[in-house]
């Protein structure tokens, strides 16, 4: 069963923890959360996975969607795999003083290869200058947040064409280790971004 199956979304409410206090409601930049039947919940079709209802919560009501079950089961198959590397790991993981160490624990975790998305972005910046430089007649928005880019294509769709036809670090980093190591390999993003899921 795929994580969209399991909860038909990235955001969902527990609804046992739920008060029904609206924080959730107020907070959402994109209005997709609704009370039904008493309950706070999340509208998929709305929902851009920002992850702000979840950190405006008290009740620890809304949730997002965990892989780590999926992940495991990738590291105990036959299947190589990869993890890709947020930059902003070290600002997670602030008790780690060299990013050596945090390498060999993912290795020890049973991955293969450690890549970081950083050359992702290097990547994805050389194609920005690129494009910016054939293309300046009108203004741009970055298409490196999926959230921002779900907001522009519901809400705001006459921006679409504003958005730079670049994929995000992860996106490019993850077409590089596929290019590298194999197609077969299994990719796996570490981050703290919850609308990559998506």
């Amino acid at each position: 069963m795929s994580i969209s199956e399991k909860h038909k979304g990235l955001v969902y409410t527990i609804k046992e923890l739920c008060r029904v206090c609206y924080t959730c409601v107020r907070e959402c930049p994109s209005k997709a959360i609704k009370i039904i039947n008493g309950q706070a919940e999340v509208m998929q079709e709305r929902c851009i996975g920002c992850g702000n209802c979840i950190k405006v919560c008290s009740q620890d009501a809304k949730v997002f969607v965990q892989s780590r079950l999926e992940v495991r089961d990738l590291l105990r198959s036959k299947h190589q795999v990869v993890a890709i590397v947020a930059p902003s790991f070290p600002a997670s993981f602030t008790e780690i003083d060299n990013y050596q160490k945090f390498v060999g624990m993912l290795r020890m975790l049973g991955f293969d290869k450690v890549c970081e998305v950083a050359f992702g972005a290097d990547l994805v910046a050389k194609q920005y200058k690129k494009y910016l430089e054939e293309n300046n007649e009108i203004g741009f928005i970055s298409s490196d947040c999926p959230a921002i880019v779900d907001y522009i294509r519901y809400y705001h769709p006459s921006l679409v064409t504003n958005l730079v036809p670049v994929v995000s670090p992860m996106v490019a980093m993850a077409k590089v280790v596929k290019e590298v190591y194999g197609s077969d390999n299994k990719v796996v993003f570490i981050g703290p971004c919850i609308a990559k899921k998506g």
